[in-house]
Parts: C-alpha cells; structure tokens; sequence
C-alpha cells in the first residue's frame, strides 16, 4: 500500500479521481468508507457531487452516494488514538475544555513560583496597586495555557515527549529562556492529570499501526480531500496507515509547475524552523505570495508518498479569469496573448459595506440576466465577516412583494455565530456582561427586548417603547441596584439605578410627581396611566428578577455551582417555546459541558470575570449548524467552502485591515515564535483560502472591497491580496500598473446616480432598480440640457397669498410674536423643526449642563412660588435623580437654589393670595377677535389686579414681549373681568449684577391700536417670512427712539445679535434662509432679506421711506413697549 497524493487545479477534477477511485468495491462492501473533509461546506459539496457519479448510468447524473463517513480528518485521527492507546481515556483529559482545570488548579498551587511572575500580574495576583483591577482573569489564562497545550500535541508531539523526558526543546532546539516556565509547568500539569500525554506513547501507537493493521476497523482505503495543511501528528498517523492502507490526499493545488520547483528543491530530513527554510524559485506573484501553505505542506510530505497529477480537460482559455487561472498553472508572470479585460474577473470599489451590497445585488442579476442557465446555487458569496454583512444582505435579497427583481432571490447565511441563532445563549451572555459591568440602561432594555426575555415578561412591542419612555423620565441611569454601584465606590447613592426608577414608576400610578410628596427615596413619576398597571407589574418582577440574579452572579463560586446558577438564571429570565426549547436545551448542555470538572479537580472559586470570558470563547469558538448548498443563493465565511468550484465566486468585504486577518505574535506561543516548517499561520491560511478562491471560480470571479470613505470620499486602498490580484491581472492584460486597472470598477457613493442607468450597444446599464430609474432619467436630461435645473427655492423668497381671515387666539399671536419665522412654518406652512432626540444618558453627571440646571431651577422656583419649604423641594430633586452623587450634587444645588429663592423673593411682593385667570375678547376693527385666556392675575384690591410673570432664565426680551402683548388684550378686553392696571415680569439679572431683573408695564391708552398693528405684523408675515430677532430688535428700538439714527440702529441691534445667544441659535434661521436648519446667518443676510413693500403695514411703522424695513418693523413692535417700562 501506499501514501499518494492527488493533485489538481480544481476540485471537481479531484472529486471525479475520487469517484472514480470508489467505484471499485471493498473488500467488504458492507463497510462504510471514510472520507475525511475539512469543513461542513466541502462535506456538503462532495456528497453532492460523488451523487451523480457513483453508480449512475453512462451520462447521467443520477447516482447515489451513501454508506460514506465524512468526518473530519482531526477526528478520524483521534479515533484511531484512542482505539490504539494504552489508556483511551487519556484522550478526554488532554482536550482543551477539560485540560483547562487542571492548569487552572497547578496555576492557583504554583502562581507565586518566580517562573510565574509575568502570568501572576497579569491575573491580579501580585502586589500591585493595581492588582485588584486585572483579577477574574485566572479562567482565561488557564485556558489560554491549554489551549497551547493542545495546539502542541497536534503540532509538534516530539517536543511534548522531550518535556516529558525532562529535556526542555521546542522539537528542533532549545527554548529560549521566556519560555523555559512552559516545560516546567507542563510537566506539573501533567502530573496533576495523573495520565500521560497521548504524545508520549504516539512512537508506540505508530508502531503497532504498522505491524496490527487489523486492530483497527478501518476499510483498506482512507482518503482525505481538501486539506491544505496537515499537522504533524496527522501525517505520522497517515504514513503508519500506508503501510498496509491506500491512503490518498486529494489536495487541490494552483500549479503543476510550481509542484514541480519545489520538488527540485532538497529537503532537510526531521523539523525544520520556517526562518532556516530553502526558498523555492517562484514566478507568478500570486505564487509567490499566497501558496506558502501548499508549499510548506509539499515539503513536509516529501520523502513518503506517491504523486498523481489530474490534468483538467478543457477548452483553450479565452476569458480573462482563465488566462489568469493559465497563468497560476504555468508558473508565469508575462502577458498573455489575446487576454482582454471581460465579466469574467471584475474588482469593484465602493463607497462602504452598503454599497458594496448594492452593486453585488445589481452585479448578481446581470449575471442571471445574461446567462440563463446560471442559478443561484451556482454562486457562492464569502466574506471575513458574515455578521457585519448578514443584516445589509438580508435587507438586500429575498424580501417577497417589493419591487426590486433581487428581492425574489433567496439567500442563505451558512455559518452565524451562537449568538445569532440562540437567543437564550445571547441573552446568558448578556447577562454575565452586564453583570461585569455597570450595566447601564441601554443594555437593560436590549435586554428586555431579546425574545426569549419577551416571552418570559410578556414584552409587546409597543410595551418596549413605553418601558424607555418611563426609564428616561425616571432618569434610570445605571445599575439595577446598589449591588453594581458597590464595585464602583457609590454605594448609598440609589438615584439613577433601574430599582429606584421602577419604585419612581409604581408610586406613579397613584400619585403626581407635582405634589413633591415621595416615599422613602422614591418620588412618583408623572404621566404613568393606571391603565399601565399590568405592564408596570411585568417590568417590575423583571428588575426585580433581574436585580436578584445580577447579585446572585457577582459572588465567587466553584465551577459546579456556577453552572447551577446559571440555569436558575435562564429560567427565570427567559422563556421558550415548542419551536425554541432547542435554545434552551443546547445553552443548558453547553454550560454543563463547560463547567464539568474531571474528578479530583477542584481549583478555588471562580469569579465573575473568568465565567464572562468562558462564555465569550465559548460562543466565538462554536460554528452554528451550516446550511451549504440548499439551492439558494449561499453566503458564508471564508473556510467552509474553500477550494469548492461554483460558476460565479463573489468575494465580499476585501478591506484593508479585514482580510487577511492581523495577528500579533504570542509570546507565550512556541509555535508562533519559533515556527516550523508546515505549522500554522493565520495570515498564510487567509492568503491560501484568497488563492483558493481564484481558482475555484469557473466563469466569474467577483471582487468588493470598500474604496472610498462614504463621508468624505477619500480613496482608501483595497485588501493587500486584492492589490496584488490587480497587479498579477495586469500582467496578464499587458496593462500599466500606474494607470486604473481594467478590472477594477470605481462606483458611485449613490444608486441613483446616473451612471448606472447608462448603457450602449457595448454595455448594459449596471443597475436592476426600476423604482431609481426615473430619477436618474430626470438627472440624466437636465445633465444633456446643459441647464443647471431649477435653483433650491428657500423659504425667504416665499410669498404667498392672505389667509382667509379668522378670529386669532392670543397663545398663537404671542408664540408667533416671538419668534416670527417659527410662526410662519408652523401658522402658515404647517410644518416645524423636529426636536432633537438626544441619547438618554447612561452614566452619572459630576456637573450639570445648562439645561439640566435651568430645569432643576425652574422646578425649585414653582415649588417656592406654591409655598412650599425649599429643603422639601431640595429632596423632591434628589430623589428625581437629576443631580450628580453627593457632594456633587451639593455643589451643584447650591447656586441654583440661591437663584431660584432669589427670584420668588423678588416676586413675592407683587403675588398676593391666590393666582386668577381672566377670558380673553378682544374686537378689532376688522371683525375679527382676539381669544384666549390670561393666568398669573393677582388682586390688587376688589376692583383692580395685577399680571406677574415669573421665570427662572434671565429675563430677555422674549419674556418682556409676552407679558406686554398679554398686557395689551387685558387692556383691551371687552370681556367683563376685573380691570389689570399693571403687568410685572420678573426674572434671573445678567450678568454679575443683580440677582434678579423685573420690568412693569403700564396699561396704554391706545392698547387696541397697538394689538390691531401687532395683529397687520402677524397678516403680513404669514404671507411673506420676516425675521425679528428680539434682543436684535429691542437694541434697535432703543437706539431709534432715542437719536432717530436709523444707521445707528442699525448698527446697534447687529451688535446686540452678535452677542445674543438665543437669537444666533434659532435653528429656523437656518432653515428659512439656507435650507439648513441650524445654519450660521449674518445679521447683514437678515436685514437684506427684509421685506419693503408691507403696503397693509405701511401706515402703522415709525420712520421715513429710506429707513430701513427692519428698523421700522423693530420700533413699531418695541417702540410702546419701551415707552411704557419700567425696567428694574
């Protein structure tokens, strides 16, 4: 028997040798061949396929393959170990998960060893200051150390055998000192085991191999298809079975040429460190870049097998990706004749992971549109990373009713993580980081909204968004209760955490927040219905059980009592049903999987931190099942299907920094430092996968890759395999590399842009997008045209007809008198800026800002005005959970309640008895009436009464104008009420002066007059904008009632704008004169924009012809107020 080795370019031909080679019966037709395959994806394909050979008709396809095992090489190899070994059991102990509790158990006995040093600051079990701060890292370095444990007995066997005999080597020569604690340590361990290390009997295994081939029940052929790396152990166990077995490696291998240098070159007998190792002449740069695994693989198998070459049989090349494919099997880097730049290998550049699925979409029905007899189970996508593109591939196929033709192909995702698919597994990891963490409130309610959370709490849409409703007025924070705020030094500060806001939340049902009254530290939330009973019961058992289970979670404990608690977790937070029991079950099993110690195990309590970490590479190490070639269209990661053929290969997601994947050198790592030839590297895996791809791909090769900033548009330069792709294409095409690539397709940031609608009788237009296409026609003609299209129309230059007259309320004459372009999107257009929704906060304030601390004031201010204590007020505030911890907080309080007492002593004298309201009924000469009604009145006596106002901001021109205009309607009220003989408006003083400003106003003789002219202000600018910053327009009346100098004025109110916050800020400033709301606008823009033909308003503005219309509008509106102020 012997050891040979299949080779080819391509897959399908090796799968044919391997049909044909199955063909021949066994010995014993009953028993099952062996066919070991490296991943789930090849196991698929190659069933598939050898269906349609094995015992089909002469040119049919309808065959059957069964009674063949496709496990994976790494357990064949373990069976025969275990069926041969001394002490089969030894097997199961030297596995990483249970390896990693003995070496947890010798690094606890032996962590003050000097040897060490380095591992035992690193988990926090030194003497620094900051020791306290890395504990909880004992389980993750305990698994780390078995891990390479593990990786070495596949690896390197011999080297684990010498540290067995007391000689500390790495296989090939002495360990450098940083790693001499490895040995050591191992040697520890293994006594801790009490079993030896199925490495050390592996020379007697061989042995027995060779010269007992019966004593193992295997068929007398094996074959191993597809692997591109074999460890050491494996190809020892390979080469015992050859002696008596046909054992055949199918490897799929870019070149017969390039097969032929390296066998030219000698060899070393025994290991071999990579750095010592004989290069071999490569060529092709493709080659010479991204087959360092075949080769190395080559080179390691050399000596003891037999090579069979499988030639391809095919037509000449004569698309591009073929010449390229030509180019890889000859060992070449010239230019090919006749070589064009076609479909068949194309690179696009995009502009972010979006569009790359946007012209991947668009790509994919061209392709199905030109050649009908492609179907999707024809295409495979791979990409780095599924789950940053699973959720953009979702939304961009298989959605059924839109328009788009793409969204009636059906995609699979094949490979997703744990995470993803088990939502009680998501949900258990989730809560371990939460309970590490602060878990603050955003994690709380992504929590509660996972379905297995749902379904335990009974959570309906509609009840998540009510539930972040109440905890952003509650101001939950962080923290369920104080259990996380201990960690952090803020124990006995409960303000903020998810239990003081659910308290806030039930005392709502049956109290006002208004009332200042609380229970305990708690202080009712406003706005909770008594219709929300239900739901407010539901998320309070869920803090509750949340609460409890987070405190449960952050004692140490031993690993059986770990597993233990996290079951009681599971079911008390989360819920499945028929169809998700699975969930369950298989987070159950995994747990106790993981936390099973080996008998006589027993290392010292666990803590939070290193079961965190346990589930974290638990669920990144895990595959979910794999769903490959189900007929649709499949995307997966870059290994299952590797080296698979498909007519259309798509790689997506080739960014620089994603692929090949970064991997920094382990120091602790023998086999990273000290690499021997045929060992494993992650970025020469990637690389060989990259290679693997192009030659796989029959008749399209399709590279993405984000080439360009979405935001700014700078250039980003490709994956480095895709840069040297573009290069080796080049040669091929004769192409100069300094110019574009004629493979490499620059797309534009948007879809509608009219180069994807563009076709000739050469091209077809690149997008599918029916529902884009008229806009890019309309682009497209206005480009031809030459006519830069209809200029942006701003909402400065609109003039509209009257409205049909109406009575007028006076809220809506005061709201728009403050602010008039806001009155005229609002009042006329019907329209308005939308307020800012910021993020709720998830952490404590050490300061306030602005207006957290104008709310606080303002809350103050109103409780002081009703009467009530400021200490009760103070407390009211604490417990809304507004200030920042302790004396924080006092700090902050401090000010703000000298303003607010301030301010309401400065009120007191003109608020006597209690506040009355007075209707409004105003009759303008016109017809019309003015409506509303008027709070704040104090009596003076029986007959007379006085309008005070009070606010908590600085009193601006805003307030003055509010309480002047409400002046004017009481004044002019025809109405039967008391008569207002006085308005008093008082607030916080400017500055550092006073404390406090007031002005009073006193009632006009002519108060219709000046509401009918304020009413004509409102007409006309409803038809045309006007803006009338106030602090702007008081300045200017000031100055214009005093010198008559409109220039001065002028110059005067720009001044006072330049300086005036509010006035700059108001967002429809932006939006009325650039169509940005928030955009910076110049006084200068504003007196420009000013109407001059107001001919209804005319007759009512102060000033000449050649006054300027602001000046004149200013002192019209400002000018009696002034004249009847008493500003204090």
């Amino acid at each position: 028997m012997m050891f040979t080795v299949h080779r080819a370019e391509r897959a399908d031909t090796l799968a044919d040798a391997l049909a044909m080679e199955l063909v021949k019966p066994l010995a014993d037709p009953m028993q099952t061949e062996i066919v070991a395959v490296p991943a789930r994806g090849v196991e698929r394909w190659l069933q598939q396929h050898l269906a349609t050979k094995l015992g089909a008709a002469p040119g049919d396809t309808d065959g059957i393959a069964a009674n063949i095992d496709f496990s994976p090489p790494t357990r064949v190899v373990a069976n025969i170990i275990h069926t041969l070994s001394t002490d089969p059991a030894a097997e199961e102990f030297w596995r990483t998960d249970r390896l990693v509790w003995p070496v947890l158990a010798t690094l606890d006995d032996h962590i003050d060893d000097p040897r060490l040093a380095v591992i035992a600051h690193h988990i926090g079990r030194d003497k620094s200051p900051d020791a306290r701060l890395r504990r909880g890292r004992r389980l993750s370095a305990a698994r780390t150390i078995a891990s390479l444990f593990d990786s070495y007995a596949w690896q390197r066997p011999a080297m684990l055998r010498d540290w067995a005999a007391g000689r500390d080597v790495d296989g090939a020569s002495v360990l450098p000192d940083a790693l001499s604690w490895q040995p050591w340590f191992w040697r520890l361990v293994r006594e801790r085991v009490g079993v030896p290390h199925l490495a050390e009997e592996l020379d007697s295994i061989l042995a027995h191999l060779s010269e007992h081939p019966d004593s193992i029940d295997l068929p007398d052929r094996i074959a191993l298809f597809g692997p591109s790396r074999i460890p050491q152990t494996m190809r020892d166990i390979m080469r015992a079975l050859a002696v008596h077995r046909a054992v055949n490696l199918y490897l799929p291998h870019p070149s017969d040429a390039l097969w032929q240098s390296v066998a030219a070159v000698d060899v070393a007998a025994g290991p071999v460190h990579r750095s010592a190792n004989t290069a071999v002449a490569v060529s092709n740069p493709l080659l010479s870049s991204m087959s360092r695994d075949v080769i190395e693989l080559q080179q390691c198998l050399a000596g003891y097998t037999e090579t069979a070459y499988h030639r391809a049989s095919g037509v000449p090349p004569r698309a591009l990706l073929a010449h390229v494919q030509a180019a890889l099997r000859a060992d070449i880097d010239t230019p090919i004749s006749g070589a064009t730049a076609d479909t068949s290998l194309e690179v696009h550049a995009c502009h972010g992971p979006e569009r790359q699925v946007e012209v991947l979409r668009d790509r994919l029905l061209r392709l199905f549109a030109d050649d009908p007899t492609l179907q999707p189970r024809d295409v495979l996508i791979m990409c780095p990373d599924v789950e940053v593109y699973a959720p953009l591939i979702r939304g961009a196929f298989g959605q059924l009713g839109l328009d788009h033709p793409a969204f009636t192909l059906r995609v699979r995702l094949a490979d997703r993580g744990l995470r993803q698919t088990n939502d009680v597994l998501d949900a258990v990891a989730a809560l371990l980081e939460m309970a590490a963490g602060r878990a603050p409130v955003g994690e709380l309610l992504d929590f509660a909204g996972r379905e297995s959370v749902r379904a335990r709490f009974d959570f309906s849409d509609d009840n998540l968004d009510t539930l972040a409703n109440w905890v952003e007025r509650a101001n939950i924070r962080w923290g369920v209760d104080d259990t996380q705020r201990i960690r952090f030094g803020l124990n006995g500060f409960p303000q903020g955490t998810a239990q003081t806001g659910v308290d806030r939340i039930v005392l709502g049902v049956v109290a006002d927040e208004s009332e200042d009254e609380w229970l305990s530290t708690a202080l009712p939330l406003s706005g909770v219905d008594s219709t929300d009973t239900d739901l407010v019961g539901r998320f309070t058992e869920f803090v509750d059980r949340l609460g409890g289970v987070l405190a449960d979670l952050a004692a140490p404990r031993s690993a059986s009592k770990w597993a233990e608690t996290l079951v009681a977790a599971i079911d008390l937070l989360t819920s499945t049903d028929y169809e998700t029991e699975w969930q369950r079950a298989q987070a159950v099993g995994l747990l106790g999987d993981a936390l099973a110690l080996p008998a006589g195990i027993d290392p010292a309590d666990l803590e939070l931190n290193d079961i965190r970490d346990l589930m974290a590479s638990l669920l990144a190490a895990r595959p979910t099942r794999a769903n490959f070639r189900t007929g649709e269209l499949t995307v997966c990661s870059m290994v299952p299907m590797r080296s698979v053929p498909h007519r259309a290969i798509i790689l997506l997601g080739m960014d620089d920094g994603s692929f090949p994947r970064t991997q920094g050198i382990d120091g602790d790592d023998v086999l990273a430092v000290m690499p021997l030839v045929g060992e494993r590297d992650i970025r020469t895996e990637d690389r060989q996968v990259f290679l693997d791809a192009i030659t796989a791909a029959r008749d399209h090769l399709l590279v993405f890759y984000s080439g360009a900033d979405p935001v700014s548009g700078r250039v980003v330069p490709p994956a480095v395999v895709v840069s040297e792709l573009i290069d080796a294409v080049n040669t091929v095409l004769g192409a100069d590399n300094r110019a574009q690539s004629p493979v490499l397709q620059r797309h534009s940031l948007h879809a509608f842009d009219t180069a994807n609608f563009d076709g000739s009788p050469e091209e077809t237009p690149r997008s599918f997008d029916a529902t884009l296409l008229p806009g890019a026609r309309a682009l497209a003609a206005l480009s031809a045209s030459g006519d830069k299209g209809v200029a942006k129309t701003l909402l400065s230059t609109a003039q509209l007809p009257p409205r049909a007259q109406a009575d007028i309320e006076l809220d809506d004459l005061v709201r728009f008198l403050v602010n008039p372009l806001e009155g005229f999107v609002r009042q006329r257009l019907g329209g308005q800026i939308p307020e800012a929704i910021d993020e709720h906060p998830d952490q404590l304030q050490v300061t306030l800002d602005g207006l957290d601390a104008w709310g606080i004031g303002d809350r103050l201010l109103t409780a002081l005005l009703a009467g009530n204590d400021v200490g009760v007020a103070q407390q009211a505030e604490l417990r809304r959970g507004t200030l920042p911890p302790f004396a924080f907080g006092a700090q902050a309080m401090s000010p703000i309640v000298q303003r607010a007492q301030a301010v309401a002593g400065a009120a007191r004298g003109w608020r006597t008895g209690a506040a009355d309201a007075i209707d409004i009924r105003v009759q303008l000469p016109d017809g019309r009436r003015i409506y509303g009604t008027v709070g704040d009145i104090y009596a003076i006596d029986s007959q007379t009464g006085r309008l005070c106002s009070v606010t908590y901001s600085s009193l601006s021109s805003k307030h003055r104008l509010q309480t002047w205009t409400k002046l004017l309607a009481l004044t002019a009220n025809t109405s039967s009420a008391p008569s207002v003989v006085e308005a008093v408006v008082v607030g916080r003083g400017k500055g550092r002066g006073a404390a406090t400003a007031s002005s009073m106003f006193r009632p006009p003789a002519d108060a219709l007059d000046i509401l009918t002219m304020l009413v004509a202000f409102r007409d006309a600018a409803l038809c045309r904008p006007v803006s009338l910053p106030l602090s702007a327009a008081n300045a200017c009346a000031q100055e214009f009632g005093r010198t008559g100098d409109h220039k001065r004025a002028t110059s005067r109110a720009g001044y006072a704008y330049g300086n005036a916050f509010a006035d700059r800020d108001d967002k429809y400033l932006g939006l009325v004169f650039e169509d940005q709301p928030g955009a910076a606008i110049d006084f200068t823009t504003i007196l420009h924009a000013m109407p001059t033909d107001l001919a209804d308003l005319e007759h009512w503005l102060p000033g000449a012809a050649e006054t300027p219309m602001f000046v004149r509008i200013a002192t019209a509106i400002f000018g009696p107020l002034l004249a009847h102020e008493d500003a204090r």
